[in-house]
């Protein structure tokens, strides 16, 4: 039985409800919504606003030629050009025309050597009483870039904030031409405190639209979170009954019984959630129930796969003593499996009195298929190595590789690195079944990988050919073998280690080191290495030392 899971107490009280939660999030969402479309709307009403001020100023520049006599424009290009009576009467027509279309100012300027010069306009009522309206080819000196632009690029430009010594205007300036070929800037102005009314009248209208929107969408929100929160209430308050009852179902209880009846009453998402709840209440007790099996089951397996781990190293040699004991040769290996049990392999063992034999292997996938294919090949390596085969390692994979395709249902390889060496010479003969190249260290001399031995790896191809190669050791060389779980050990920032940071390592350790310390630096040089990121791979390393003395004479 799984253990009870604990429950809330039934009478704990929310600090605020779902129906407050609700209601504040919609009312947050509403006045949101009411502000942008406050503002929306009131961009888009300005907008309107300055599209028709500017069109009704761009009409009445363009109807400006019409109001002046004909030829006026084309006349108007020089100081005292045109009279002060006729100056006037132009003055009086452009007022009359402001005055009744309700424009501040109505006039023409003419670029000359300076600026520009104002050759028509028309005049405020003040100004027409005390006769102080702009005369006939007074200097524009306060004329700002908008009326610049809009000569140099001869298009219409207009500015709702045009600063001059007429005050603030909203003004447009139209560069336009006679038939004479004249060019002359046409203007028109509004006062900005118009343009400004006209714009707070928009904006009030735009905040009364959206308070009116938001007090209907809160009270619909109010009815709605309303309803909803009450039947999901519900739904919370009979989750906390049935944690307090460790997920066992009570038919008789009132809440359950009105959950039960929801999907019937309600056939909307409610409904639907009732329903998908009571479902879930089901499976969850069933799947409570199948949970303390299948753990159980796990736990059994993983003690068979802890096991069956401790079972796989038991077949490996440990003691290397023996091995090396009254002779020159000095052999060490460890493994470190990347899941309970591994796929690697390692022996060393004396086939005679002056022959050692030593050999490493990596089986295809990991885990437990590749730790029972391990089992079989380190076993027929073992019976067909001690067939009196002292000098045929090429014949003794052979023979293992045709053992092993017969059967082989799972398909699966092995690669192998297999030697024997006269421990009185240091003498090796060896042979490669598609293992990962050695390091040889000779001496003072950098470490440096075998050649390739051409082999295949075994279990793959029947009556497969494997070559024999030999190798003299001299005092204090050392062959090294690995797995490629060293060369491709994974660091914390998905970075290999390779072949060339082994290599660099074996080249530093003193070449009179016994076999033990270069294992032991190899695997400490991997596992700082790859700290901080899991192992991917079995890890196996085995190494081989000719020393100038027997190891009885040797400390270690």
């Amino acid at each position: 039985m799984s253990p009870p899971i604990p429950a809330s107490k039934p009478d704990e009280k929310t600090r605020f409800g779902l129906r407050f939660k609700i209601l504040v999030g919609l009312t947050l969402f509403n006045t949101v919504a009411t502000i942008l479309f406050s503002i929306n709307h009131y961009y888009v009403e300005k907008q309107r606003v300055l599209q028709g001020l500017e069109d009704k100023l761009t009409a009445a520049a363009r109807a400006l030629p019409d109001m002046l006599p004909n030829g006026y424009l084309d006349r108007a290009v020089t100081a005292g050009a045109v009279s002060p009576a006729e100056y006037r009467q132009v003055v009086d027509k452009l007022n009359s025309y402001c005055n009744d279309v309700g424009l501040l100012y109505l006039y023409s300027y003419a670029h000359g050597d300076k600026g520009f010069y104002c050759t028509s306009t028309n005049g405020t009522d003040e100004e027409m009483k005390s006769g102080s309206f702009t005369p006939y080819w007074d200097f524009y000196d306060t004329a700002g870039p908008t009326i610049m632009d809009a000569w140099a690029t001869n298009r219409p430009r207009a500015d709702s904030a045009v600063a001059d010594k007429w005050g603030r205007t909203y003004s447009v300036f139209l560069p336009m031409k006679t038939q004479a070929g004249t060019r002359y800037i046409a203007g028109a102005d509004l006062a900005i405190a118009f343009v400004d009314r006209l714009l707070a009248r928009s904006l009030e209208q735009s905040m009364l639209v959206g308070l009116a929107s938001f007090v209907l969408f809160f009270v619909i929100s109010f009815f709605l979170s309303t309803q909803f929160s009450r039947n999901i209430s519900r739904l919370a308050a009979y989750t906390r009954e049935l944690t307090a009852a460790n997920f066992e179902s009570k038919a008789d209880s009132p809440l359950r019984q009105q959950i039960a009846a929801m999907p019937v009453r309600m056939k909307d998402e409610v409904g639907q959630l009732a329903r998908s709840f009571l479902g879930m209440e089901d499976r969850l007790g069933a799947y409570l129930r199948e949970l303390a099996e299948t753990t159980a089951a796990k736990e059994r397996f993983q003690n068979e796969l802890r096991i069956a781990g401790e079972i796989q190293a038991s077949m490996l040699p440990h003691d290397f003593a023996q091995a090396s004991a009254a002779v020159r040769v000095n052999v060490h290996a460890t493994m470190k499996p990347a899941k309970e049990a591994g796929g690697d392999l390692y022996d060393c063992f004396a086939l005679d009195e002056n022959h050692l034999f030593f050999v490493i292997g990596d089986v295809s996938d990991k885990g437990m298929p590749a730790a029972l294919f391990m089992a079989v090949t380190i076993t027929i390596l073992r019976a067909v190595a001690k067939e009196a085969l002292a000098q045929s390692p090429n014949e003794i994979l052979t023979r293992t590789n045709e053992l092993l395709i017969k059967q082989n249902s799972m398909y699966q390889f092995v690669t192998v690195f297999l030697g024997i060496i006269d421990v009185r010479t240091g003498s090796v003969v060896y042979s490669d079944g598609g293992h990962n190249r050695p390091y040889l260290r000779q001496g003072g001399q950098p470490a440096r990988m075998l050649p390739r031995g051409g082999g295949i790896a075994l279990g793959v191809m029947p009556e497969a050919v494997f070559r024999l190669h030999t190798l003299q050791l001299q005092p204090d060389d050392t062959l090294i073998l690995y797995t490629d779980g060293v060369t491709e050990a994974i660091a914390a920032d998905d970075s290999f280690y390779g072949e060339a940071r082994l290599e660099t390592l074996l080249s530093s350790l003193p070449p009179e080191s016994l076999a033990s310390r270069w294992v032991e630096a190899v695997m400490t040089s991997v596992d700082d290495f790859t700290r901080g990121h899991v192992q991917a791979d079995d890890i196996t390393v085995l190494a081989v030392h000719f020393m100038a003395a027997p190891a009885a004479s040797v400390t270690t």
